[in-house]
Parts: structure tokens; sequence; C-alpha cells
């Protein structure tokens, strides 16, 4: 018998109890150290949200998860289908009034931001990155397994 811990299938929102409070400073953080960033959010690859900032209220950050992990599917079909297939790295969404980055963040995780026009998105993007480092020790966000799924 292996002495290896059993992986931890509960979803990314049960796993991260006391650490919680810690990765909502981590985020805010986030927001004070990027002018104009307005609103930071950790999802999971399939959409749902895990954890996000004071200025986005529970719907909105629904919302903000769906549409980040349809942006990222579609950036891992174009590095398949058009690149490497390696993978995608940051992702970004410019529109008006806003720009939403997008970058992996741990296994099975991502980080949203969406900020104002005139934000230095290549300092979003910095922060993003050194954020990303800094809750890697607090994610592992597992796709979700439906009971009826039958693979190991």
């Amino acid at each position: 018998m292996g002495g290896g811990a059993s992986p931890d299938h509960r979803p990314p929102w049960e796993r991260m109890n006391t650490d919680q409070r810690d990765l909502d400073w981590l985020l805010a953080g986030l927001v004070d150290r990027a002018p104009g960033a307005r609103h930071v959010l950790v999802l999971s690859s399939d959409g749902l949200k895990i954890c996000f900032t004071a200025g986005l209220d529970e719907d909105r950050a629904d919302q903000l998860a769906a549409i980040a992990s349809g942006i990222q599917s579609l950036s891992l079909s174009a590095s398949a289908e058009f690149g490497e297939g390696l993978g995608a790295g940051q992702s970004m969404v410019e529109f008006a009034g806003g720009v939403l980055l997008i970058v992996p963040a741990g296994q099975g995780a991502h980080l949203a931001v969406v900020a104002d026009e005139i934000a230095d998105v290549g300092l979003v993007g910095h922060c993003m990155n050194e954020l990303v480092e800094q809750i890697g020790g607090y994610l592992t966000a597992a796709p979700r397994r439906l009971e009826h799924d039958v693979r190991s």
C-alpha cells in the first residue's frame, strides 16, 4: 500500500475554510497595488467562482466566472489548433469602459481581473502574476466530478 495522501476531491470552496481570509486579503491587495483594477476573481476552470473582491456581488461574480471560464476555454482551443497546444497564458479582452485579463492560477483555477480602460495593463498583469505565485498554496481547483461520472 502506498503511503501518499489521497487527493482531496472536495470542491475548491469547501477546501478554503481558514485560509479564506488570507486569500480575500491577497485579492484586495491587487486592487490596491494596481491602479484601475476594479474586480478580482478566482474561479475554477469549469466556471465556478472560488473567491472574489468586495466590489462584486454574488450574481456578478457568477457572471464574471462564467465569462472568464469561456474565454480561457476558447484560448486553450486556439492554442491547440493554431499553436503548439501547450495551453494559454494571459487572455485579454478590451471593451468600452474596461479590460478583462485572465491568467491560469494553479491546476484547474484561473485569476480574472476587470480593470478600467485607462489602467496600465502591464502593471495589472504583473500584479496578477505575483498574486498567482502567492495564492498557489491556497488553490488547486479540480474540475467538478458528477456523481454518475465513472472515470478515474
